[in-house]
């Protein structure tokens, strides 16, 4: 089954979960933004059910701290799975090569895109 759909996207906090904004995935390909970012990226969903997601994260106006820095640009790798009812996928970000550090990471499905 796809994952095709309209996502909210949420990182894990000091507080809980914190919304960041909403993705588009369709078909290996993700789009999304909020009020400070926009992101590009692919996925690729695994026949063991894990999915891997490569994301180019762009900020503008006020920039927000991730893996300890400030920056217009980051590139981060997801590795996550889906739970049960197929509405959840949980998984944990990271920047390429640098492993030690992640951050939780959920994604709500929201929707169906239109055909």
């Amino acid at each position: 089954m796809s994952i095709n759909g309209v996502w909210s996207s949420d990182i894990g906090g000091a507080y809980g979960w914190e919304a960041i904004g909403t993705v588009f995935m369709e078909d290996g390909r993700l789009l999304g933004g909020g009020r400070n970012h926009y992101s590009v990226g692919s996925y690729k969903e695994k026949s063991d059910g894990g999915i891997s997601f490569h994301i180019d994260i762009n900020q503008f106006g006020k920039k927000r701290a991730l893996f300890g820095r400030k920056s217009e640009n980051l590139s981060i790798v997801i590795k996550a799975r889906q739970d049960g009812d197929r509405k959840l996928i949980l998984g944990e970000a990271t920047m390429p090569g640098h492993s030690e550090y992640g951050i939780a990471i959920r994604f709500k499905k929201r929707g169906e895109l239109p055909e």
